[in-house]
């Protein structure tokens, strides 16, 4: 469980890095969307970046309880968020499939650290 629980906090520590870095780094297009707007994608996907630091500083010391909780909270709650944006466009598989990640992994992990907190195996 705990190597499960490892895996994917680094997985989700380089999703966010990766997708942070894409974030800050894009090109502006005026044509494309307003500067207010961009700044605040970007200001977001820098935010998101430092997150991965969250992940990583977790999956080495997992009985941070407060920390790992609200990370699994935050990219579960993400993935309501988002589910529930697909009432404005049509569903891809890649967003399925980012979608799924952000709900079952966190739920998984959410409940196999508990059961390691009360076997006091953490």
């Amino acid at each position: 469980m705990l190597l499960f629980i490892r895996v994917f906090l680094v997985l989700y520590g380089l999703i966010a890095i990766a997708t942070g870095f894409m974030g800050t780094t894009t090109a502006y297009d005026p044509a494309a969307v307003d500067p207010m707007t961009d700044n605040n994608h970007r200001y977001v996907a820098a935010i998101w970046m430092a997150t991965s630091l969250a992940f990583f500083y977790v999956a080495w010391n997992p009985s941070e309880t407060a920390l790992f909780r609200f990370l699994m909270i935050a990219v579960f709650f993400g993935g309501i968020v988002r589910t529930a944006a697909l009432i404005h466009y049509p569903p891809t598989p890649f967003i399925i499939f980012g979608i799924l990640i952000e709900l079952i992994p966190t739920a998984l992990m959410l409940w196999f650290h508990t059961k390691l907190l009360n076997a006091g195996s953490l």
